[in-house]
């Protein structure tokens, strides 16, 4: 009689607790159609479109996650979706997440502003608390503002409830340790160059006849974007992008035969510094002989017809990396560069776009020819660490530096996001901070004022990472070097006291810091928009405001290198868009 009055209980209870409908946490899928509108004259703003009441009868229907359906529209385009929510388990909260945009986005949830974000491909999210857990439909609105080739929001979008903020943040590969890179990559600075505009003669003998300046500049490591001919076929503009590649196995004849190559690679070695090729395993050419040799390799629609990765690129051919006889070829490429030329690793193009197994097999074939050989990947996800990728981009940074440099982000921002680092990628990864690089403007044409252009090269140069010079930037170049044209750097215009500068922070780099070395934001100031970090036994300090910030220093040595100026009381001042360091 008593089990059966507490079987009853027991039952009522939960039929209570149904009724309510908790969640369990679990993510809701936010992908599918949302309506779209272009808006080529920026008039939604004006216009309110982010309103609730606005009549969107017009807008047409799109698949998110993915990129607008005009490829040749650049510049904003709104989305519009309803969303709802049911009540949640006692502690938890909402958060709106997007894996990534295409470039920045502003969001307006019920009409009332509600997010900011800039930055291509990195995940961010914002906390909705308790705003929509009653159950009825509520309107999200998303303003894209694309700066060039497809945009849109091409990751997935999704409602995740949590406890804490971290759980946000935190990946699985957070947990695991990476293998180690090689010693010599460990605090490695690079050089990135593209032998098209690196000067008139277009030529690996030019780049060669560099060495001994890109060296004298602190560079360990050069980056040569892809050396390949390109294909004819389908090109894009004047004379194509390096990215569509006709043949892996030749170079280039603009810049020169595959002896010469292998002379640069010799001299590079000579002045005590590595060389990396940029590779596209991606896709190909329209006039790579593979796709007559192997058209099975390539991916093809429902029509057997062989296709582009994406909309925006259709001077290429789509690789299908199913094919195990297309990964024996691509990994025998690899290892005959290595044994051919002697390069010291790869960067790899989109490396994201292609399977983390694929990479695997790869890297151990490569280090069986080489074991010091390094793999950079171009993508940011903390996973390509555990399959073969030394280092990936940190787009994270650049974005917040750069935008605090522009008035247009807190420097919390910039610590915050350095942190969650920590909770992303594994332990050991190698992570490349920038300003600038050929994928996006030049940063000296963005970020006006010369001193705050300096001075965000320099936080990234002294922090905890691997610094990028895209070539160009180490004298001021504004001029953007379009890979599918053919234009070159104006080394007659070289600011040579930047040039100077740049060395000296690399030279400071070197003698104070190791891959060793503790890093530590110490000090992130919104109001006055100062951070300082102590790295090693460094402590550096960088304004972003255009007032001088006076602080006193516990335990100060001597002032390196900046702005910094001492006075007879010991106070120290940093002049305004000026960066400073101290033991």
């Amino acid at each position: 009689m008593y089990k059966m009055k507490y079987t009853v209980l027991f039952l009522f209870i939960l039929t209570l607790f149904l009724a309510c409908e908790p969640i369990s946490p679990e993510n809701i899928s936010l992908g599918g159609e949302w309506k779209l509108k272009y808006d080529p004259d920026q008039v939604g703003l004006r216009e309110g479109w982010f309103g609730n009441d606005v009549d969107r009868t017009d807008w047409e229907m799109v698949a998110v996650p993915g990129n607008w359906p005009d490829i040749d529209h650049d510049g904003f385009a709104w989305y519009a979706t309803e969303i709802k929510a049911r009540s949640y388990a006692a502690g938890y909260k909402w958060a709106l997440v997007f894996d990534s945009v295409d470039d920045n986005a502003v969001i307006w949830l019920d009409g009332r502003l509600f997010e900011k974000h800039n930055g291509y491909g990195i995940k961010f999210f914002s906390d909705i608390g308790d705003k929509i857990s009653d159950g009825k439909p509520h309107q999200l609105v998303v303003r894209i503002e694309d700066t060039g080739g497809g945009g849109g929001i091409n990751g997935e979008v999704y409602l995740q409830p949590y406890l804490e903020e971290i759980e946000l943040v935190r990946s699985e590969a957070s947990t695991q340790t990476a293998p180690e890179a090689p010693e010599w990559a460990k605090n490695a600075t690079i050089y990135e160059i593209f032998v098209r505009s690196h000067s008139m003669a277009r030529s690996f003998r030019a780049v060669r006849a560099d060495l001994n300046r890109i060296k004298k500049l602190g560079i360990d490591l050069i980056w040569l974007m892809p050396i390949h001919p390109i294909g004819v076929k389908n090109h894009k503009f004047d004379v194509g992008a390096p990215y569509a590649v006709q043949d892996y196995y030749k170079t280039n004849p603009r810049f020169g035969t595959l002896e010469d190559f292998q002379d640069l690679v010799q001299q590079t070695h000579d002045r005590d510094m590595k060389l990396i090729l940029d590779m596209v395993l991606n896709h190909t050419a329209w006039d790579n002989p593979l796709i007559d040799e192997h058209p099975e390799w390539y991916t093809k629609d429902e029509l057997g017809e062989i296709v582009s990765p994406n909309a925006d690129w259709w001077d290429t051919a789509d690789l299908n990396y199913d094919n195990p006889e297309l990964r024996k070829w691509m990994i025998d490429m690899l290892v005959w560069w290595i044994k051919e030329t002697g390069v010291d690793g790869f960067r790899f193009d989109v490396a994201e776009l292609v399977p983390n197994d694929f990479w695997l097999e790869a890297k151990a074939a490569c280090k069986a020819a080489n074991p010091e050989i390094f793999f950079l990947a171009e993508g940011a996800r903390p996973d390509l660490h555990l399959s073969g990728h030394d280092m990936t981009y940190s787009w994270n940074i650049w974005n917040l530096v750069t935008k605090a440099a522009q008035g247009e982000a807190r420097v919390s921002q910039i610590k915050q996001s350095y942190e969650d680092e920590a909770y992303q990628y594994p332990k050991n990864a190698l992570r490349m901070r920038f300003t600038e690089n050929h994928d996006k403007t030049r940063s000296r044409s963005y970020i006006g004022d010369a001193d705050l252009n300096k001075t965000a090269w320099a936080f990234i140069a002294l922090m905890k990472g691997n610094p990028l010079i895209y070539a160009g930037q180490e004298v001021g170049a504004k001029e953007q070097v379009d890979i599918h044209l053919d234009p070159v750097i104006y080394w007659s215009r070289a600011d040579r006291e930047l040039e100077k500068s740049m060395g000296e922070i690399l030279a400071l780099r070197k003698a104070w810091i190791t891959p060793e070395s503790n890093f530590e934001i110490i000090l992130a100031d919104d109001e006055k928009q100062i951070i300082a970090y102590r790295h090693g036994s460094l402590l550096a300090f960088f304004n972003f405001s255009d007032t001088d910030f006076e602080f006193s220093a516990e335990g100060m040595d001597s002032v390196l290198y900046g702005a910094i100026k001492r006075d007879n009381a010991g106070r120290l001042t940093l002049p305004a868009k000026g960066f400073g360091v101290i033991k």
